[in-house]
């Protein structure tokens, strides 16, 4: 039963709860019957791959930096079918030439005028970015694993930026992270994107939220909506007076 049996190489990162979270959030946004998403930092291709096969007619472009890691995750949506409907790209997020490749992807089998293919934007973008800490907790041995936990200051505006070029207008961006690095999400958004839901996964009794899930919006005007999931059998600590 998926996502067990997905291809993860030997030595890299093994994709835990917080990637599954965010393919319930972003499968849930109400985008179009056949929109397009792209998938930064895709790993394996979990996240991408758990929404398609909820959403049969959504399609997929992921981008990931480790060459071990996207054939892995090409290799996994062959496994599942849906190798016409996820490609995944070889690069660094904050390589413009890369984020303009995604795009040419979506034109594929176009009729091209004058010479210029035309590059569509995006419905919507996830992300589930190196969110911890540099210097915070134990590094592991393994440099693919490194790569795919600890992030700099510069991560989250990096991803940040790509999906703002990458989408259309009211396009939307859904992200995971740690719930401890919540004002740094919000800090790094561009000025186009605007937060408008942010949930606060609860996964232990009394204990602080150990996620966060935001969704910002291109050019959006919503106020923001802040709410909170607690996972079967966790329970928030009770506020003082009660």
């Amino acid at each position: 039963m998926f996502p067990a049996g997905l291809e993860q190489p030997e030595g890299s990162f093994r994709f835990s709860g917080d990637a599954l979270l965010l393919a319930d959030f972003a499968a849930a946004l109400p985008l179009p019957e056949n929109a397009t998403f792209a998938d930064l930092g895709t790993g394996c291709g979990v996240v991408a791959l758990a929404v398609l096969r909820r959403k049969t007619l959504w399609r997929g472009v992921g981008l990931e930096l480790q060459p071990e890691l996207a054939a892995a995750a090409r290799r996994n949506a062959r496994r599942l079918g849906v190798e016409d409907r996820f490609c995944v790209l070889e690069g660094d997020v904050g390589e413009s030439a890369r984020l303009r490749e995604m795009r040419a992807v979506l034109s594929e089998g176009k009729d091209e005028e004058d010479g210029v293919r035309d590059c569509p934007l995006f419905d919507a973008v996830f992300c589930n970015p190196p969110w911890r800490r540099q210097g915070a907790g134990r590094l592991p041995p393994s440099a693919m694993r490194r790569a795919a936990l600890f992030g700099t200051e510069r991560t989250f505006p990096t991803f940040f930026s790509a999906a703002d070029g990458l989408l259309k207008n009211g396009g939307r961006l859904a992200v995971v992270s740690g719930a401890d690095r919540t004002a740094d999400l919000l800090a790094a958004l561009p000025v186009r994107m605007r937060p408008e839901r942010l949930c606060f996964v609860f996964t232990r009794r009394a204990a602080p939220a150990a996620f966060a899930l935001l969704l910002a919006r291109k050019n959006g005007r919503a106020a923001l909506r802040v709410d909170k999931l607690e996972l079967e059998g966790a329970r928030t600590a009770p506020h003082a007076g009660e």
